[in-house]
């Protein structure tokens, strides 16, 4: 009945397979379905042969069905191996056996790699003899089919010995298969988690993702590289195949781990006791780990619930790691014991030192303890900077150049750092809602090689001196107005009206979009720093597309456009316009006007402001003009004065009393009837002569 020389029971294998043989044909079947059949369903249209990169996209239908089979059916086949230790019965006959627990082992696991692999293989003989026998609406290799099979084999295997390793550890079928699962997503959980509860409570820190941009087809695809979002197998499978395929160094590290929880699970099962079927954790030590896995997550859960939920300051939170604590406890308690009836003294007990443990755990990383918030590299420290509102993503080569060594910016942005960090420990870093606010996105590239990155959200009034420097520099220009790609190699300038679509001027000639750009980015570097935050209406809209280059790597068309408002205070540029006659092509003035309306903006009978909240220009013009007769300015004099003084709609919670919104209607150049805008006239944009032409708001 055994066989010393495989380590194995014959007779157990075979018992195995007819019992279990459905879950091998489940995979073989699930398996044609989605990559094989795909390959059929297009023949006979008239459409190009596609060339697929691999097999996992077919089609996107398919591809996803794909994915759910892989996850689920290897899973399963080791939940269903493994009942004959979890349930009393089976436990009891398969080991008064006259059988070593090794030979019962490695017959249900070698059960479980012909029920997997098998399929996995069939499918891909079959398409391969198809693909040579049929002219399908794809073209792949024999090698796609062969790394196709290579990806899942290997990933069936990890997934089929993951879910025997933890099966060996619990007693329970149904908490094994709830287990994996967890397990599996546990690295992106608490990578997501935990980073936004340091994000929180932890000043200036920010979860950085190393990210390569690729483009496929003409789309965009940002590969991430954290470590832990790539321990979570899972989200690798679920959310990057097919764009991201497995390396070889991975699929190896995927059979070296697998090749370990085989080992772990032989030695488990050892010490395992017969006992303990159906007991919802085999092992005595395990149980802490469990208790504790199971509240941290229940803290950080409902932590961020309450988090999000509560705006009366951090006591909400407080409150919901507290629950978060008490919940997990109850819950990991009522499945290690199987009832309701937990209520001890020693489990009060236990539940407080638990809830204490990991309080500490969240606790001391966002404390002072770790120096993290008070940390600022010094000035010989600092190789280059960068400073954005933005993370910088992108290739290598895009990164680097946002990166600067210019001395003198780095000093202030140190300088701009320290302030921030100083105004935070003194408790000045409240924001308020009549305040602008502004952020920045500090990276440091240190000479030891390091990196140290920061981000901030601030009001920008008591920062001003500091901002100013840091963001009339040109370094910082460069980053925000992307001046890098301002390189004299625009294919065609689009400057075009804000108000208007049919008010618009493209320059193609090389010489003018050779002067346009060289201006342009002198404007941009000549601006102060009033100037960038200045809310005015632009005279217009500039759209930018680069030539196409041979190193972007595919690049799409939109990924080489750049846009840049035209204010009124670029006055260079608007006089080379005027010159060249583009500027009465564009720009809006009192000629072009056939009305102007106002009417009074009155916050009192607004109706409750709620998060994330927009109401559209028109109907707030026509809500508030059933309640306020609509003035009509008459005088062009004040449309001009309009035109230049207007403010972008923007519907928000704060706005100032006094403020007006104007309702202007544009003559149209081609089409029939007016362009209408909305635009804001606040109490500080009110002149002595259109106050005149202007009710008092009441």
């Amino acid at each position: 009945m055994t066989s010393n020389r495989f380590f194995c029971s014959g007779g157990v294998i075979r018992q195995c397979l007819r019992q279990h043989g459905w879950i091998g044909l489940l995979y073989l079947v699930g398996l044609l379905f989605t990559v094989l059949l795909p390959l059929f369903m297009s023949i006979g249209d008239e459409q190009p042969r596609v060339v697929l990169k691999s097999l996992f996209d077919s089609t996107s239908s398919g591809n996803e069905l794909q994915k759910l089979i892989l996850t689920t059916v290897p899973v399963l086949a080791g939940v269903m191996l493994l009942r004959f230790v979890q349930r009393q019965g089976p436990s009891d006959l398969y080991h008064s056996l006259p059988l070593r627990r090794e030979h019962l082992l490695t017959s249900h696991v070698i059960s479980g790699l012909i029920l997997l692999l098998v399929p996995v293989w069939l499918t891909a003989g079959v398409t391969a003899w198809v693909n040579t026998s049929v002219e399908l609406p794809y073209i792949f290799q024999i090698n796609d089919v062969g790394s196709w099979a290579l990806v899942v084999s290997v990933l069936t295997i990890f997934l089929f010995t993951f879910t025997v390793f933890v099966g060996i550890c619990v007693g329970q079928s149904l908490l094994q298969t709830v287990v994996v699962y967890v397990l599996l997503l546990l690295p992106q959980f608490l990578f997501m988690m935990i980073g936004r509860f340091l994000e929180r409570n932890l000043y200036g820190y920010v979860r950085v993702r190393e990210t390569v941009v690729q483009y496929i087809n003409g789309g965009e695809f940002r590969s991430n590289n954290n470590v832990w979002e790539n321990l979570s197998p899972f989200v690798r499978i679920m959310d990057n195949l097919p764009q991201r395929a497995f390396s070889y160094m991975e699929l190896l590290a995927y059979l070296g781990i697998s090749l370990l929880f085989v080992a772990l699970s032989y030695g488990l099962y050892r010490k395992r006791l017969v006992e303990k079927a159906t007991q919802a954790i085999a092992f005595p030590f395990l149980q802490p780990l469990f208790k504790a896995g199971v509240i941290l997550c229940a803290m950080l859960i409902l932590g961020d619930y309450f988090n999000n939920a509560g705006t009366r300051g951090a006591n909400w939170s407080i409150f919901g790691y507290a629950l978060g604590a008490i919940l997990g406890y109850i819950v990991v308690e009522m499945v290690i014991r199987k009832t309701w009836q937990i209520m001890r003294v020693r489990a009060l007990v236990e539940m407080v030192v638990y809830g204490v443990i990991m309080g500490l755990v969240l606790y001391i990383p966002v404390s002072g303890w770790l120096g993290y918030e008070e940390r600022i590299p010094t000035a010989h420290s600092v190789e280059k900077v960068y400073v954005g509102r933005e993370e910088p993503l992108g290739g290598d080569a895009e990164r680097e150049a946002y990166y600067s060594q210019d001395r003198a910016y780095i000093t202030s942005v140190l300088n701009l750092h320290r302030e921030l960090v100083r105004a935070h420990a003194a408790g000045e870093k409240m924001l308020s809602k009549n305040l602008a606010v502004e952020s920045a996105f500090i990276v440091y590239r240190l000479d030891d090689g390091s990196t140290m990155t920061r981000r901030y959200t601030f009001p920008e009034k008591p920062f001003r001196t500091e901002l100013t420097k840091v963001m009339e520099a040109e370094p910082y220009k460069t980053v925000r107005y992307e001046l890098d790609k301002l390189q004299g190699k625009a294919e065609t300038i689009n400057i075009q009206s804000i108000d208007d679509n049919e008010r618009r001027v493209v320059l193609t000639n090389p010489k003018e979009t050779r002067e346009f750009e060289d201006i342009l980015r002198e404007e941009v570097l000549s601006m102060s720093y009033s100037e960038m935050q200045s809310h005015r209406y632009p005279l217009g809209n500039v759209s930018i597309t680069n030539k196409e280059s041979s190193f972007t790597n595919n690049e799409p068309k939109w990924k080489r456009e750049l846009s840049f408002n035209w204010p009124a205070s670029y006055h260079k540029l608007t006089g080379w316009l005027e010159q060249k006659g583009y500027a009465d092509k564009v720009v809006i003035d009192a000629k072009d006007i056939f009305s102007i309306r106002a009417v009074p903006i009155i916050t009192e009978e607004l109706e409750p402001y709620q998060p994330n909240q927009y109401i559209e220009d028109y109907k707030l013009f026509k809500s508030i003009q059933q309640k306020h007769k609509a003035i009509t300015i008459e005088d062009p004099k004040l449309w001009s004065t309009v035109l230049e003084k207007r403010r972008p709609y923007s519907y928000t919670p704060n706005i100032a009393k006094g403020t007006y919104l104007f309702q202007v209607k544009i003559k149209p150049l081609f089409s029939s009837d007016p362009h209408t805008g909305y635009y804001y006239f606040t109490p500080n944009d009110m002149t002595p002569e259109l106050a005149k032409a202007l009710p008092a708001i009441p």
